[in-house]
């Protein structure tokens, strides 16, 4: 037994401490990968924090930071061959406080996304950051990748959110920024080091978030695209319409939808015609907002952009049509296949050209090669996928290398980035470093030695 353990033990008790190989749950992500641990912790309060990182520091053990373990990078799992715990956030899950008036939002890291949304809808106010796990994921992870989702192209990503925290360093100490105010120029924004670090520099433990004026009522609609070269055009419509109206502005894959609607049989199929891609458009505001909406999608009609639609007529039609987008998820549906994903960021002028000769890229290195694509529009986010199915003869070694190389290459070329908003981990970490000049790769890499010396917060993750 590590001489640390029993340390723990103490330290947080049964509540707070699983050995490692009863912990199954906890060293298992989404995509099914396991790895081993000493121990899983779930210390409950900022304090018990940083007695476990000193400890850890103390024995040079590593410390993996694990919030809702949504995330799809490898990003909250341990490194092999190397002695580690995990410290889960999930007790640390209080609402601190809910400001109306001064549209704050203050709360600890293992709160749930969806606990903070309605804890600010019961003020009439909204907490923005909104993706499928929201039941799940984590409000501390979900700074520590600077995560995205639907409502970016309104509201920005997470980064533009926060507005204070507190992190325990790697060596134990207690960092206390939970600060509400909106202007602070006295040096250096400490608090960026932190958002998207992905527990590399430290352990978010409590974070303030800003909060938006209610949108009470929504309305979205569901078109198929006359010609995918008319998507810009119809992005630019609906902004000069409906202005900050427009929530998000979502495309969507036909073979995606007929997959959700065959797996998923409570949904219901918007339409009949069957399409190569879908758009969605979502508009909120504080009254209703059908008119515009019905502006939009009749000049779609009327300029020709369009060749079907429908408008939602009820809230159940369009938490269906929400539905059909949040089931696109790809991996679930080609089991027996490689998968070689992409989180896409590219210049919105570029969305249409990228996914034209992504696809050719697909297709001239094996002719069976299922090309899948959903995200958003809006901000230019497009996660793609490349599935070849597994079968005899098929070499996927060389076929994923090929790939990778030249969708990668592909998007560096449009000035865009393979990582947008579910963050690097582990697996994006060796490409990621291509992306980046020498210059630049450098100054992570200094950041990281002078919050981390001993090099224990995540190993592995972010960068090589």
């Amino acid at each position: 037994m590590h001489p640390i353990l029993e340390e723990l033990k103490d330290l947080l008790g049964d509540k707070g401490f699983i050995p490692g190989d009863e912990a199954v749950e906890f060293t298992t992500d989404v995509a099914g990968t396991t790895a081993s641990c000493l121990a899983v912790l779930r210390p409950a309060s900022t304090q018990e924090v940083a007695q476990v990182v000193a400890l850890c520091a103390a024995h040079n053990v590593a410390v993996i930071p694990q919030g809702g373990n949504t995330n799809v990078c490898g990003m909250t799992l341990p490194q092999v061959g190397q002695d580690s715990v995990l410290i889960n956030m999930s007790r640390m899950n209080q609402i601190r406080e809910v400001d109306a008036a001064c549209s704050t939002i203050s709360a600890e890291a293992g709160c749930t996304i969806g606990a903070l949304q309605a804890a600010a809808t019961a003020k009439d106010r909204i907490f923005a950051p909104d993706w499928g796990a929201r039941g799940t994921a984590q409000v501390g992870g979900a700074v520590a990748t600077n995560g995205g989702g639907q409502n970016v192209f309104r509201y920005g990503t997470t980064r533009e959110q926060v507005l204070g925290m507190e992190v325990v360093l790697p060596d134990g100490q207690i960092w206390d920024a939970m600060r509400t105010i909106r202007k602070d120029n006295s040096g250096y924004d400490m608090k960026q080091m932190f958002i998207g670090s992905e527990g590399t520099l430290g352990i978010i433990t409590k974070l303030v978030f800003k909060l938006h004026p209610a949108q009470p009522v929504s309305n979205s609609m569901m078109a198929v695209l006359n010609d995918q070269r008319h998507l810009m055009d119809y992005l630019n419509l609906a902004k000069e319409i409906a202005g900050d109206k427009l929530v998000a502005f979502e495309l969507l894959n036909g073979l995606g939808v007929e997959k959700a609607l065959e797996r998923y049989p409570d949904l219901k199929r918007p339409f009949d015609t069957r399409a190569d891609w879908y758009i969605l458009v979502r508009l909120a505001g504080a009254s209703s907002v059908d008119d515009t909406l019905a502006t939009i999608f009749e000049q779609g009609f009327e300029k020709e952009y369009l060749s079907d639609a429908v408008m939602a007529q009820s809230l159940e039609q369009e938490r269906n049509l929400w539905e059909i987008r949040e089931q696109m998820i790809p991996f679930q549906y080609f089991p027996n296949h490689l998968q070689c994903k992409w989180d896409v960021s590219v210049p919105l002028t570029n969305i249409t050209a990228f996914l034209e000769q992504a696809e050719q890229i697909a297709h001239r290195h094996h002719p069976e090669a299922i090309s899948y694509a959903v995200g958003h529009v809006g901000d230019g986010n497009i996660h793609y996928c490349i599935f070849i199915e597994r079968a005899p003869g098929i070499d996927l070694t060389e076929l994923e290398q090929t790939y990778l190389a030249e969708i990668d290459a592909l998007i560096w070329s449009y000035g865009g980035s393979i990582v947008a908003e579910h963050g690097v981990g582990a697996a994006y970490a060796k490409r990621m470093r291509q992306q980046k000049s020498e210059v630049e790769y450098a100054m992570m890499q200094n950041i990281k030695a002078l919050f981390d010396p001993q090099g224990i917060m995540n190993p592995g993750k972010l960068l090589e």
